[in-house]
């Protein structure tokens, strides 16, 4: 497929991946052939994951969660309801917790802390966190902690919140284990649009930042 886009020339690729992003041969060719179409705001903020990378994933969206419900009982002025289902909410995630308990948001290489559970605790810890997403998703929008009706593109001091409750898929199941998956943050609508015209084979935005999938990656070449 020859692309019809026009070139912006905005980006270097080190201006558009992140220096987390791990890549095999296949993630390497399709930033090469997408980056120079991404405007300045949008850079690349996950490629491949193996496994392993995966089973840290579900520990880096814990710590995220954390940190978010912390921050939730920060809020002043919010009905006692929701300080009461947000507790409900921390009470379930730290059910199931990492070892260590945090560390891994911090991380400036994915993988870099080790959990020392087991691969059966955190496959656990993937449906309890599934389930916390969900549920404090409806607690951040009906208190209007985010303005729901901007899910779609939502500023910038939002992102982490709509991270927080961001879909997570189960460890070993993941498209970013192909190789042909990248998560784009910055301006969602543009990435949506950039990515739907460069032929992805699947757009999914997650709020907080874009997943794009282009498993046709030969056609970009």
């Amino acid at each position: 497929m020859a692309i019809k886009l026009t070139e912006l020339k905005q980006h270097t690729r080190q201006t558009f991946v992140k220096p987390a992003v791990k890549e095999i041969d296949i993630t390497t060719k399709i930033i090469d052939a997408i980056y120079n179409y991404i405007p300045k705001e949008c850079y690349c903020l996950a490629g491949y994951l193996d496994n392993s990378d995966q089973f840290w994933k579900v520990n880096y969206h814990f710590d995220i969660l954390a940190m978010k419900l912390d921050e939730f009982f920060e809020i002043e002025g919010l009905d006692d309801k929701y300080y009461r289902a947000a507790t409900a909410i921390e009470n379930a995630l730290y059910s199931n917790m990492p070892i260590p308990l945090t560390g891994y948001r911090l991380d400036k290489k994915v993988g870099q802390t080790k959990d020392f559970s087991s691969e059966t605790q955190i496959i656990a810890r993937h449906k309890i966190i599934k389930q916390v997403k969900k549920d404090f998703e409806i607690v951040i929008t009906k208190s209007k902690v985010v303005t729901a009706s901007k899910k779609s593109n939502p500023p910038k001091d939002e992102k982490m919140w709509w991270l927080a409750v961001a879909p997570l898929a189960a460890p070993g199941t993941s498209k970013h284990g192909t190789g042909y998956a990248l998560d784009i943050g910055g301006n969602n609508l543009e990435t949506t649009r950039i990515s739907k015209e460069l032929g992805a084979t699947l757009v999914f935005n997650e709020a907080s930042h874009v997943h794009v999938e282009f498993q046709n990656w030969k056609d970009l070449l």
